[in-house]
């Protein structure tokens, strides 16, 4: 590090005479690695955002996801092998959460409450020895994109999905370092395009734009864009489209504020909030056929005012609920709600009791032989 700190300084220094002395810039370590306790406020970069990339090095690897993930940060910091084994799509999803949020909560520690965002992160299209390329089936990538993105929305934290290729072909993928992460496919837009014969308008509610989209159930979600508060809590079920968020009223002034390094529980800090007005994405490709349902509570047990435009894909929420410290909850879900995609079980007997009924089938039927 002795080396890199000057580095990013001189390399801030150069994007900053052109961009101006105020543009923000992303800095990031050792990807997955946690960020240093070296890194003290005298090496750091004044309007800096650390920007960590984090994947799940055994699928990214192994180029493979099933049932089966592993805690390789636990691991690489001595957790016993039998506590970083996750069965299940349910365990995945605690998998990923837990290795994403201790990314962001070492981020805080190591540099207080400054803005942390993952700076790269996504889900290798090739995996399984490139099956989904024959089938056209991505089941398992859709699975593997949806554990991933809700470890992240429970981190609370913005990110980079990598990638979005727009030459990226199954023979090539995305024609660099042998990667092919992109879930645009080109193959598969120009097919589509030949079908349909007709220039793309750009509204974004023109759904022919989704033409080459790959696992675009687990890609596209909603997800709270701007809001008029502090972030507690968010969680997305894709396979019936039900969404719940909670936030908070400042309940001190900024710099006021007690240190807190939880992602779960945060500073209750903030600038004076002018406008109230929270704005939700609530994507077309979900909302569209279907009545949008909305449940609104909060501490104070006040109202809150909503509407929603499908032509801007954005829910507008309004509480009436101003009182300092007042959390707010809200749920969205989709009447009829969405198709399922793929069961989730909570418990891994559940998940896997085929597996265990044939094992204790061959079992009793050793005692069998055995006693008989």
């Amino acid at each position: 590090m002795d080396c890199w700190y000057p580095f990013v300084q001189r390399w801030a220094e150069r994007v900053r005479k052109i961009a101006g002395e105020d543009k923000i810039v992303f800095a990031e370590g050792i990807p997955n690695e946690f960020c240093p306790r070296t890194w003290t406020p005298d090496k750091r970069l004044a309007n800096m955002v650390f920007a960590p990339h984090w994947y799940d090095l055994n699928a990214l690897f192994a180029k493979a996801f099933s049932r089966l993930s592993i805690n390789v940060q636990g691991l690489s910091r001595g957790l016993p092998v039998w506590k970083a084994f996750y069965w299940g799509h349910h365990s995945a999803r605690e998998n990923y959460a837990l290795q994403l949020r201790t990314i962001v909560e070492e981020g805080y520690k190591s540099l207080g409450e400054n803005p942390v965002i993952i700076g790269e992160t996504g889900v290798p299209m090739d995996m399984n020895e490139k099956e989904a390329f024959s089938t056209r089936d991505f089941t398992w990538q859709e699975r593997m994109m949806d554990a991933l993105l809700t470890g992240l929305e429970r981190a609370l934290v913005g990110f980079t999905l990598w990638k979005n290729k727009t030459d990226n072909v199954d023979s090539h993928g995305d024609y660099w370092n042998g990667e092919n992460f992109s879930w645009f496919s080109r193959q598969d837009y120009d097919e589509s395009r030949e079908k349909s014969g007709a220039l793309l308008s750009l509204d974004q509610t023109n759904e022919k734009l989704d033409a080459g989209g790959r696992i675009l159930r687990a890609v596209v979600r909603p997800y709270a864009a701007k809001v008029a508060g502090i972030p507690l809590r968010q969680d997305y079920e894709m396979n019936d489209g039900v969404w719940e968020f909670k936030w908070a009223n400042p309940a001190v002034e900024l710099g006021k504020e007690e240190r807190s390094t939880s992602v779960g529980k945060p500073p209750l800090s903030h600038v004076p909030i002018r406008a109230w007005e929270t704005e939700i994405f609530v994507p077309l490709l979900l909302s569209k056929g279907r009545k949008l349902v909305v449940d609104y509570s909060s501490s104070a047990k006040g109202e809150c005012e909503w509407t929603y435009d499908p032509s801007r894909q954005t829910l507008f929420v309004v509480p009436q609920d101003r009182e300092p410290g007042s959390v707010h909850r809200i749920k969205v879900e989709f009447d009829p709600s969405l198709e399922k995609r793929f069961e989730v079980h909570s418990s891994v007997w559940v998940d896997f009791w085929r597996w265990w009924a044939g094992v204790l089938s061959v079992v009793l039927g050793l005692v069998w032989v055995l006693v008989v």
